[in-house]
């Protein structure tokens, strides 16, 4: 017992040469900048789930895309526009012009077409997928 006494009693670096104790502090100053670097990457990996779980994170982009997109928009809208309006005009020539719109995007060579302008165009698969954009 009285051994154990003494042994708490002393430095436990003291047995140590100054060489094992260099080598003890290079590892300490590795194993804290790897810590360091540990939570570097927690802390980025969060930052990207935070900014993955933002709704439509993809649509805040530069100016150019933003004014691409209100063109977009506008250019939807006079469609749409243009479907009420046949329809308010006539019955029949609302059932032609949709038959026309439709024989158009079932071509195959315009399939093509709007398939290659969707992929090019950012997002909009995002939102055409998105189930949360037509929930409401």
């Amino acid at each position: 017992m009285s051994s154990i006494n003494k042994g708490s009693d002393s430095d436990p670096l003291e047995n140590f040469t100054e060489e094992q104790i260099a080598n003890l502090k290079k590892s300490i100053d590795t194993l804290e900048k790897e810590e360091e670097r540990w939570y570097q990457e927690q802390s980025e990996e969060e930052k990207r789930k935070k900014s993955a779980n933002i709704p439509f994170r993809r649509l805040r982009k530069s100016p150019l895309e933003i004014f691409n997109r209100i063109l977009f928009i506008i250019f939807l809208g006079s469609f749409l526009f243009s479907f009420a309006t046949v329809y308010a005009i006539s019955h029949w020539w609302f059932y032609c012009y949709v038959a026309s719109a439709f024989s158009c995007i079932l071509y195959p060579p315009n399939r093509k077409a709007i398939k290659e302008l969707i992929a090019a165009w950012p997002n909009i698969e995002d939102l055409i997928k998105s189930r949360k954009f037509w929930r409401k």
